[in-house]
């Protein structure tokens, strides 16, 4: 009588899920929750060798998780417990836990996602009798697997029920004769949907609205960091865009009739060394990474002049601002700005510096100011002299925002060529990350 149990509950849950599912299903149950917990009763039909089959039945309960990876596949695991009492003639009873996991395919049908799945794993046999060719215990493990399917049934977006679940359990656990078990498993239970359906609307009672499908576009401008430079120093440029009706990831071209482009992305830079003086041109493109031909295009100019005739007119780190009422003023007023290891980003204690340079470039709008940015010994040349571009392009758009013209700033990096410090500790590498301000154009 009571292996009719399971088999009428089955028989019941199945009939009230084939009920509800004849209620119309909302869009969204057409596509897979991205994790799914589900728990339950099952039911297992066992044998235990040696002898004929003599059969047994055993009741428990299982929780299992499935993650799906796309609209059909996904992994799987189970854990199963269950109990029987006077599993032979000797009167043993048994407790058997199986610990399984593997790969899980399934099919959404509105409501209804038929599944199927071989998970392997372990099992564990505890309070019975488990002989061996030399002794006996009353608990033992070993290797477990189970090949099967069933059908689960959707009844709201977070809820629904696991009409049945029929595997084939294998154990391989001590029983004096093959030393393994061949089971069948019935399951049922609930199951819990999480992480929203690809595709689904939030509303699903609602009637659908169907939105007018727009084409997506890239919008793109950039900017110099100086229309006029000396032979020698460096240009950066700086791209700006925009994608509409959405963000997209983009992707950025850059060429150039001054010579080759050093970075990438939306901020890149253009040694002038060895150019002769004259007019130069960069050409920018950004376009979607998932559809090259949505792009856009910008240009901007700049100027190489001669450098200047005497090196003492720029002497990096040593630089000297020139004695009189406008040095002394910018001395006592401007403050440089300083960073941390790594960084052009400028730090939060570091914007009150800015509002105070800012305020005297203020009151004094006819002053060109140069801003060279620096860097530490750690590091490439190279890399640093990317850096110190950066640091002093970050300072150059804080002043911008702040309400400087940046037609009024001249930015240059000296890299880590130039240290303002040369000694082995903390504080002196802190001295060396900095954007120097220093008066006119250079």
């Amino acid at each position: 009588m009571r292996p009719l149990l399971p088999i009428l509950f089955l028989a019941v849950l199945s009939g009230g899920s084939a009920a509800i599912a004849q209620q119309s299903a909302p869009d969204s149950f057409q596509y897979p929750s991205r994790f799914n917990v589900a728990g339950g009763y099952n039911f297992i039909d066992a044998n235990a060798p040696p002898g004929s089959c003599q059969c047994f039945t055993m009741n428990g309960g299982f929780v299992s998780a499935d993650l799906n990876l796309n609209s059909w596949l996904g992994v799987a695991g189970e854990i199963t417990a269950g109990h029987a009492t006077n599993i032979s003639s000797l009167g043993q009873n048994l407790t058997l836990m199986t610990f399984l996991a593997g790969p899980r395919v399934s099919w959404h049908r509105g409501r209804f996602t038929p599944f199927g799945e071989f998970l392997l794993g372990g099992a564990r046999g505890t309070g019975s009798y488990f002989p061996t060719s030399t002794s006996s215990s009353s608990s033992a493990s070993g290797f477990s697997y189970s090949t099967g399917g069933g059908v689960d049934v959707r009844l709201t977006e977070r809820f629904g029920i696991r009409a049945f679940d029929f595997q084939f359990l294998r154990t391989d656990l001590p029983n004096g004769d093959s030393d393994a078990e061949n089971q069948l498993q019935v399951s049922t239970g609930v199951v819990f949907h999480f992480g929203g359906a690809s595709g689904s609307t939030e509303n699903a009672g609602a009637p659908p609205m169907i939105a007018p499908k727009l084409n997506a576009q890239v919008q793109f401008g950039c900017s110099v960091s100086s229309q006029e430079v000396a032979a020698g120093d460096a240009v950066q440029i700086v791209g700006e865009a925009l994608t509409v009706p959405e963000q997209h990831d983009l992707d950025y071209a850059w060429t150039s009739n001054a010579g080759a482009v050093q970075g990438q992305g939306r901020m890149v830079t253009i040694d002038t060394k060895g150019l002769a003086p004259g007019n130069y041109r960069v050409d920018g493109r950004v376009a979607l990474a998932s559809d090259p031909s949505v792009a856009s295009r910008c240009q901007v100019s700049f100027r190489v002049n001669r450098p200047p005739s005497s090196s003492s007119e720029v002497a990096g780190a040593q630089i000297i601002i020139p004695p009189g009422p406008e040095g002394d003023d910018f001395r006592q007023h401007v403050r440089d700005l300083f960073f941390s290891y790594d960084s052009a980003r400028l730090r939060p204690e570091e914007q009150a510096v800015i509002a105070e340079d800012a305020a005297f470039l203020q009151t004094h709008p006819q002053l060109a100011i140069t801003i060279a940015g620096y860097a530490d010994e750690r590091g490439s040349d190279e890399y640093n002299q990317e850096l110190g571009t950066r640091r002093a392009a970050s300072t150059m758009e804080a002043l911008a925002a702040a309400g400087i013209d940046r037609s009024r700033i001249h930015v240059l990096s000296y890299g880590k060529s130039k240290p303002f410090c040369t000694e082995e500790t903390d504080s002196c590498q802190q001295r060396n990350r900095r954007a120097q301000l220093l008066p006119g154009a250079r």
